[in-house]
């Protein structure tokens, strides 16, 4: 059975095609050590040692442990956008759209690995503001795919509204309960979530629906 980590140990230089592949994966195992051991108790040897590679070769790529965590973060958080990208918006009802919305950005937080990431990132704000910084922006543009939905909604005149980018900012903060997604395991109940994610779609769509 073939090694996860088997496509960092080849030694030499990575070709053109294989370059981000072994990024991605020394990104995961990072990902690992820093759930694991927290970013105060992980290493760059630690990180290096179970990727099998060399330090010099983790700071030649990511300059050093705060860019790593970086990365892992910015992964974590890119992986809702390709979610939110394939969902299906054209001649649906909103209210199957935008619960379709909430259902899989509940998803995304009900993941174990992904709100320990969250928890070390919010940890360590004070120490690396400008990481945070980093995650809000990341976040801003992984929401992209609802804000042109709420953009063309807005065209149609079907829902009325300022600003898109900033209406899907409250959707994503409605649909993860505030607080709730990082204080309490209840997304993690998929019933909980669909039921949920309905109230969540249908309390949005009662704000920005347009009078007729």
């Amino acid at each position: 059975m073939q090694n996860r980590n088997s496509g960092i140990r080849r030694r030499g230089r990575p070709t053109v095609t294989d370059a981000p592949l072994r990024r991605a994966e020394l990104v995961a195992i990072a990902a690992d050590i820093f759930r694991t051991h927290g970013y105060e108790g992980a290493s760059i040897d630690m990180i290096a040692a179970a990727a099998q590679v060399s330090k010099a070769t983790i700071y030649a790529r990511f300059g050093n442990k705060a860019s790593l965590f970086a990365a892992v973060g910015l992964h974590s958080v890119a992986s809702m956008r390709s979610d939110l990208d394939h969902i299906e918006t054209r001649g649906r009802p909103p209210q199957d759209v935008l619960f379709d919305f909430a259902i899989r950005i509940t998803g995304e937080v009900a993941q174990p690995d992904r709100i320990a990431l969250l928890r070390m990132a919010i940890a360590a704000k004070e120490q690396f503001p400008e990481l945070a910084h980093a995650l809000h922006d990341h976040i801003a543009d992984t929401i992209s795919p609802l804000t042109r939905y709420l953009a063309a909604l807005k065209a149609e005149g079907a829902a009325r509204m300022d600003d898109p980018a900033q209406m899907a900012a409250h959707f994503i903060n409605l649909a993860n309960g505030g607080l709730r997604f990082l204080l309490t395991d209840d997304f993690a109940d998929d019933g909980y979530r669909q039921s949920w994610s309905r109230q969540v779609a249908t309390l949005f769509l009662e704000g920005i629906q347009a009078r007729r």
